[in-house]
């Protein structure tokens, strides 16, 4: 299966997150069992450190009145693997909440939100099996549906469409993700968490979590508790709730040996002890309702509207295909508005308000995958006298043309984009200068020799280009840095003869 992970990632040529560095540290400190640096390391990030000493201290895991307040305390008490867990946990987290995505695409507050719920499950579904393994559960459930984001980090808008799709089909995210890319999103988790050297066990459970009757026998038990995990989860984050809950009632009482009314205090215990656990996560504090308060608040609910069964089940299905019907045509108009506020209506390229917002995105992950970044700018030379001699009808389709030309001329990674009258711009992913200058000269010959031709008129116009490239992992500067350099240099481009291409390289 991670086979045709790694056929993916070739094919697409993009790249894995890569481990937090403090994580790396922490995970080689708890193989040599040293306590004392082990926790100089927590204190290294006072975030870090003051969120262990309050989860330390949280009703989750407090056996006695007395408060901890210091890192080795903390550690003695609870033992590395515990610490190195719920630290693990925070600095993965807090590095997948990524900065420069656009707020409506994907909620990663609620993704992270229901990793929590499902994290607290996992450890009190494991100590009420008491399982004297169980330390990992936590971080293991917090990280088991952690393929979502990568796949939403490595496709961007384009793994929208799976949700898209899951809304209107009915059929689960791990099915539609095997149609549309071969894999699902845990096994993507698991090789990830694989790649970033994490014990195996947490990589076990993540992989098998959906699937826990096909995991090898030793890793079979915790694979299961994170599947009833994810369950409660769902009680709490998703639109079929009721349906998890009849699942957990069916199968829960054989596993545990509890009863029903047992089962229902654990699932209302996840949500009281949440909140303390969100504000681990510098996630909003709120009050998650236990799912004891939804079902009164339900039962209240039908008893006042007073309908009959039969009645309330042909609503029931009016309402649903009414949905699925809803669902199409949003869909349909989802895909209309996402084009229609990112294209410019003339030359068909991106517009610039979306030129921005790639570039501040293509600038953050490059950085973090240590690639080059580079940025065309280029203009058509004397395009007023196109304007006066020939009319603007002409500008328009020489404009279009141009367009048409630079997205042939360009590769599929790249981002065109009109950036306002007459002046283009090409954002480069992993491409270095000398890539940015070959396709650059490539453009400005094939438009110099290109014959622009509407209504019996015909004309050959040439193109100023500047380009700026940058490894924004060893530099300071800001993505507003490389459009003001490359800018510059389509000016020199301008003043010393046009028709031409200027390459700059910024450095430190």
């Amino acid at each position: 299966m991670f086979k045709k992970i790694e056929e993916f990632l070739g094919n697409r040529k993009v790249t894995l997150p890569s481990p937090p560095t403090l994580a790396v540290r922490l995970l080689e400190l708890v193989k040599k069992e040293d306590y004392t640096k082990l926790a100089e390391v927590i204190r290294l990030d006072p975030a870090l450190a003051a969120r262990v000493l309050a989860l330390a201290n949280s009703p989750l895991y407090r056996t006695d009145q007395k408060e901890i307040t210091s890192i080795e305390t903390a550690i003695s008490l609870l033992g590395t693997e515990l610490i190195k867990n719920v630290a693990l946990s925070f600095i993965v987290a807090r590095n997948f909440k990524p900065k420069g995505f656009r707020e409506l695409t994907f909620d990663f507050e609620r993704f992270w939100k229901r990793a929590v719920t499902q994290a607290v499950a996992a450890r009190l579904l494991g100590l009420k099996l008491e399982d004297k393994n169980e330390d990992h559960l936590f971080t293991s459930a917090l990280l088991m549906d952690i393929g979502i984001i990568v796949f939403y980090l490595l496709l961007g808008d384009e793994y929208l469409e799976v949700f898209d799709e899951k809304e209107i089909s009915g059929k689960s995210l791990r099915e539609i993700e095997k149609n549309f890319y071969g894999f699902s999103h845990e096994i993507l988790g698991a090789y990830l968490l694989k790649q970033w050297h994490l014990p195996a066990h947490i990589v076990q459970d993540v992989h098998y979590h959906h699937d826990w009757e096909k995991a090898p026998e030793k890793y079979r038990t915790h694979a299961r508790i994170l599947y009833y995990a994810d369950l409660i989860g769902g009680i709490y984050f998703s639109y079929t709730s009721t349906l998890k809950y009849q699942k957990i009632l069916k199968e829960l009482p054989e596993f545990l040996k509890i009863s029903e009314r047992e089962i229902l205090e654990l699932i209302d215990r996840v949500a009281l002890e949440c909140r303390d656990i969100f504000a681990f996560f510098d996630l909003p504090q709120e009050k998650l309702p236990s799912y004891s308060e939804i079902l009164e608040q339900s039962k209240t609910e039908l008893e006042r509207l007073s309908i009959s069964y039969v009645l309330l089940l042909r609503q029931l299905k009016e309402e649903k295909r009414r949905a699925e019907e809803l669902a199409r045509k949003l869909k349909m108009v989802n895909e209309k508005l996402r084009k229609l506020s990112i294209i410019d209506g003339l030359t068909g390229l991106y517009n610039h308000r979306y030129f921005q917002e790639r570039l501040q995105e293509e600038f953050e992950r490059t950085r973090r995958y240590r690639h080059s970044l580079s940025l065309i700018m280029l203009d058509i030379d004397y395009f007023k006298k196109v304007n006066d001699t020939y009319g603007h009808l002409f500008g328009d389709f020489v404009l279009k043309e141009l367009a048409r030309i630079i997205k042939e001329s360009s590769r599929k990674t790249d981002i065109a984009a009109r950036y306002g009258g007459e002046e283009f711009a090409l954002i480069l992913p992993e491409t270095e200068i000398q890539g940015a200058s070959a396709l650059g000269e490539r453009l400005r010959s094939r438009v110099e020799k290109h014959s622009f031709q509407m209504n019996g008129m015909s004309l050959h116009i040439t193109i100023s280009l500047g380009a700026a490239s940058i490894f924004p992992a060893e530099s300071s500067k800001t993505p507003r840095d490389l459009i003001e350099t490359a800018d510059k240099a389509l000016y020199y481009s301008k003043t010393h003869g046009r028709n031409r291409l200027t390459a700059v390289n910024i450095t430190e």
